[in-house]
């Protein structure tokens, strides 16, 4: 009998340790204040531009509200602003972060060069993200729609903004002390365009057609490279103007000023796009193939 209460106690210890913490990932969808939380010291390579006074006026409109719970992403966790016109995204810190365990392990000496190995490309994530969010502000702001990179704890800001999460717990997040952008929301592309052909918008449509090529053609001859241009997922409007929401990965390459650079890398963007509209609606693909024409 008590070899068989020593096993149930086992059983449910196992299912405690292993359950339990896949339960509470789930319900919070992995997000945690620690999760977000950096220690970096100031570096003057992410450093930012100052805001202009227009700039600051709405930074401080985004800022002066309560935010809640969106979702996740790749990089980051997204929070939509109370009045539904604003976006801040924290950034998932463990991508970045050197590894606690593996760093202080007394690891045999084969496994040396993976630990280093594994140091470097987060160190290398780092810098790479970090400046695209850089880029994005100081000179893609029009073509993403972003209000504000904060990407070194700062003394300024002194700002505590309220955030829900998924669980409906409110935390006051000191910013000054967090990575983040602030961005205006957007459409996604595909949820605009349903919306003006459910409405009967057709030129409206069109020239939203035409919007997306412009915010692609735009960033190409500013001299950068979209290392992931789903227009699906990662693009949006604000109003009229095409933009993209994810602005993560963004590379300078001055090949992209090249006609023939360009050509290839929009065919390439934009194939996807045009079998949806071919699909979804195709009276607009004369127009579009039109449209695209006279971009390439």
């Amino acid at each position: 009998m008590k070899y068989f209460d020593f096993s149930i106690r086992i059983i449910v210890w196992i299912f405690v340790l292993t359950f339990i913490p896949r339960f509470c990932k789930k319900q919070t969808d992995t997000f945690t204040i620690l999760g977000i939380s950096s220690n970096r010291p100031y570096s003057a390579e992410f450093a930012t531009r100052p805001l202009d006074d227009e700039e600051e006026t709405e930074l401080q409109i985004a800022l002066s509200q309560a935010y809640n719970y969106f979702g996740r992403g790749g990089q980051a966790y997204t929070f939509f602003s109370a009045d539904g016109k604003y976006v801040i995204k924290f950034f998932k810190q463990r991508l970045f972060r050197p590894s606690w365990l593996l760093n202080h392990l007394p690891l045999p000496a084969f496994l040396h060069k993976f630990r280093e190995k594994r140091n470097f490309k987060r160190a290398d994530k780092l810098q790479r993200d970090f400046f695209s969010y850089k880029i994005a502000f100081e000179e893609l702001h029009e073509e993403t729609g972003l209000i504000y990179s904060h990407l070194n704890p700062t003394s300024h800001l002194k700002t505590k903004l309220a955030i829900k999460d998924r669980l409906g717990i409110r935390h006051f997040i000191d910013l000054d002390r967090f990575d983040f952008v602030v961005q205006k929301r957007a459409t996604r592309v595909y949820d605009q365009i349903d919306e003006l052909m459910g409405s009967g918008k057709v030129e409206e449509a069109k020239q939203a057609l035409k919007e997306v090529f412009v915010m692609i053609q735009t960033r190409a001859k500013k001299g950068f490279r979209d290392r992931d241009p789903n227009i699906r997922t990662n693009c949006g409007f604000i109003g009229s103007r095409a933009i993209k929401i994810d602005v993560g990965r963004f590379v300078r390459s001055e090949d992209m000023r090249k006609k023939e650079i360009y050509s290839a890398d929009l065919k390439r963007i934009t194939a996807p796009f045009e079998e949806w509209i071919k699909e979804t609606h195709p009276i607009l693909l004369p127009s579009y193939r039109k449209t695209k024409e006279g971009f390439l």
